[in-house]
């Protein structure tokens, strides 16, 4: 990975605070698969886009891991940090035309990086116009591109010259700042430890997996500590791994909004191991191949009633994944995904438990428009166990599927 903190003059960061990019380079082994796809689906003498990009969406879990645990060592677990990268508006601000060119291909523009933000109080109000800003002052443009207004071009220079750049130990161990518990603020409280032994025996899981374990399962309604509160498994937990959950959301910001929970109650990056490291980097890419897969279908009807989401529908430009590579068929349109993790209560924080939020994103929807007043927010109403529970048991066999077929080991769909 290649990270770098931007200058003052292109900083979002207030104050004193710092404003990081993590990049994934030109040199990954993502960004090789995709280009190789390209080059595969694209035939000389065919109309094709000036351009396509490479986002998050198309990383192998692998390089998931890697940029999510880059990111980790430029924070702290004390402080209060966004790490996201908001979703890529590029269909608003990109010319994008077809050429028929018989000797070249596309310009590949990677546009797959993550924004770690210092907060401090006060810096966005409300709290979600973070969001709106890193959208409308960083997005990537391609070569072909009118120059973009008020110099925002400096950031594409910027972050081309990090993708490009040789960086000294670049392939860090996964265990590098692995397992500050005695920093997290929930890992060592012992009802925490206790919520975290009560997971894993729900779960069949980790340490506390027993033969006890599968009795346990079968006995009424299971609950899972999302820290320090309680969701019904067969309502909220489409899928699980040997250490996270998938899991619907209560309010989501549209529909499809997923969040990937660890197993454990922690409360930062900084907290999990390498193994739950790794484990993460399979778990966000099967989150995001399953929604790719899902928003495509031409009438998606297994959410119910998406009156939560103000009757909403997520329409998408792009095809599925396709089986064994991380990147779709057709890689034109759409906006990718929305990936973000709230660290600590100036970041937006409500629950103290790590979750990440993967939220489908589409460049001319709600997430790109003004956001909410927080109290609007707040007035929102949450969803009926019933609404969840078809949500989930219409992703269920998809995680199934899809995890199946990319032989992802130790993951199985939660029983209802």
């Amino acid at each position: 990975m290649r990270s770098a903190q931007l200058p003052s003059k292109l900083s979002s960061a207030a104050g004193s605070c710092k404003h990081w990019v993590v990049s994934v380079p030109n040199s990954s082994e993502s960004y090789r698969c995709f280009c190789s796809l390209i080059d595969r689906a694209l035939q000389p003498g065919t109309c094709h886009p000036y351009s396509v990009r490479f986002r998050l969406e198309h990383l192998l879990p692998a390089d998931w891991s890697l940029l999510l645990g880059w990111c980790r060592r430029l924070t702290s677990c004390g402080g209060s940090f966004t790490y996201t990268s908001p979703g890529d508006i590029s269909e608003q601000t990109e010319s994008v035309g077809a050429v028929d060119d018989s000797e070249g291909h596309p310009a590949v523009v990677n546009a797959a990086f993550m924004h770690v933000v210092e907060r401090c109080h006060g810096d966005f109000v409300p709290n979600n116009m973070i969001y709106h800003e890193l959208q409308r002052r960083y997005t990537v443009y391609a070569p072909a591109s009118p120059p973009p207004p008020e110099g925002p071009e400096d950031f594409t220079s910027f972050l081309g010259a990090l993708q490009d750049s040789v960086c000294d130990g670049c392939l860090a161990s996964l265990s590098e700042g692995d397992g500050n518990v005695g920093e997290d603020p929930l890992a060592s409280q012992v009802p925490s430890l206790e919520a975290t032994k009560h997971n894993q025996k729900v779960l069949g899981v980790g340490a506390a997996a027993s033969v006890e374990s599968e009795a346990h399962r079968q006995q009424g309604e299971l609950l899972f500590n999302f820290f320090p509160h309680r969701v019904v498994v067969s309502d909220g937990i489409p899928c699980h791994s040997t250490h996270f959950v998938v899991m619907v959301n209560l309010k989501p910001v549209v529909p499809w909004h997923l969040m990937v929970v660890p197993i454990r109650c922690v409360g930062t990056l900084s907290a999990l191991s390498a193994a739950e490291m790794e484990d993460l980097g399979h778990m966000i890419h099967l989150t995001i191949s399953v929604l790719s897969h899902v928003l495509v279908k031409p009438a998606v009807t297994g959410t119910g009633d998406t009156s939560s989401n103000g009757g909403s529908r997520v329409e998408r430009g792009c095809s599925p994944h396709s089986i064994g590579s991380p990147v779709p068929a057709s890689v034109v349109g759409g906006g990718g995904f929305s990936i973000a993790i709230q660290q600590g209560e100036l970041a937006g924080q409500t629950v103290p438990h790590l979750h990440v939020h993967v939220i489908p994103f589409d460049p001319r929807g709600k997430l790109a428009g003004e956001p909410e007043d927080e109290e609007q927010q707040r007035r929102q109403p949450p969803r009926t166990g019933a609404q969840m529970r078809k949500e989930t048991e219409f992703l269920r066999p998809h995680f199934v599927r899809l995890a199946n077929e990319k032989n992802m080991r130790g993951i199985c769909a939660t029983c209802g």
